[in-house]
């Protein structure tokens, strides 16, 4: 008997009346969405085969998400009602997150690596311009979060075992430092509170030690 579980970050109507969350089952990933209660699950957009978190737009019409097309990954969104996906990126790209005011879409380009780069696109797919046009991130776990004021941009930078949360200003492309973790620790999930004032964030600290065992005589 086939088995179906969701995996990843619900994600919650502006409304509040709604959640969507992705589901994998016979190898693929299904887009589904059902009332906060639980009760009546849809399939959204059963042919594409999805990849990550689901963000809505800011009037709860649509919702952006990255889906393997081909060969490769690409981000899409998809009518909150029911209806044909639209791609709005030709190349290989992920990780979509909304702009709080609805204008544009960020995502992450083409991996190299553990890195990507940020770019951004519109609503009917034209390329944005972005006050910080060459930045990089790294792809594992979440790079980017807006502030609920859409104003400032968290985003997570740095290395293996040495990653800091950055605030960058979307007006000037200015950036400021919010954290300071110690070597060998990580930063892999973290969101923004809704008042815009605290950050959590899950940070993982990676070390080993050297064992001897001592095997009985045989």
């Amino acid at each position: 008997q086939n088995k179906w579980h969701w995996f990843g970050t619900l994600a919650v109507a502006p409304n509040g009346r709604t959640i969507c969350f992705a589901v994998h089952h016979n190898a693929r990933s299904t887009l589904r969405c059902a009332p906060a209660d639980g009760s009546g699950v849809r399939v959204l957009a059963e042919s594409l085969d999805v990849r990550g978190a689901p963000p809505w737009s800011p009037d709860g019409r649509w919702i952006a998400i990255a889906a393997r097309d081909g060969e490769a990954v690409r981000v899409f969104k998809v009518p909150a009602e029911g209806g044909t996906p639209v791609r709005l990126v030709d190349s290989v790209s992920s990780n979509p997150v909304w702009s709080p005011d609805g204008r544009f879409i960020l995502y992450s380009g083409t991996a190299r690596g553990r890195s990507v780069p940020l770019r951004a696109v519109t609503p009917d797919g034209r390329p944005f311009s972005l006050p910080f046009p060459s930045l990089v991130l790294d792809r594992l776990g979440d790079s980017y979060r807006f502030l609920p004021n859409g104003k400032g941009l968290v985003v997570k930078l740095g290395g293996f075992r040495r990653q800091d949360l950055w605030l960058f200003n979307m007006a000037t492309g200015a950036r400021r430092q919010l954290t300071r973790l110690r070597s060998g620790e990580s930063l892999n999930r973290f969101d923004v509170s809704p008042d815009g004032k605290r950050i959590v964030f899950e940070r993982v600290r990676e070390n080993s030690d050297i064992a001897f065992i001592e095997l009985p005589n045989r």
